[in-house]
């Protein structure tokens, strides 16, 4: 089973979707292509939406790229 999320990385205006296999974890590291190029980011925030208010994603993830 997957997850979609709606990935925002360091509170930028733009997001994308994303596929998980499960909900990433506050603290956890995640690999994502940021500008065309690989990158390890950390969870800062994990917020679940009632109802999939913002563009159909239930599930907004924030990523840092900055070590907490």
């Amino acid at each position: 089973m997957t997850v979609n999320c709606r990935i925002s990385i360091d509170n930028r205006p733009d997001a994308t979707n994303v596929t998980f296999q499960a909900v990433p974890r506050i603290g956890e590291s995640v690999s994502l292509s940021v500008d065309g190029n690989p990158q390890d980011l950390r969870v800062s925030r994990v917020v679940h939406v009632p109802n999939g208010g913002l563009e159909g994603a239930a599930i907004i993830v924030e990523v840092t790229t900055s070590i907490l």
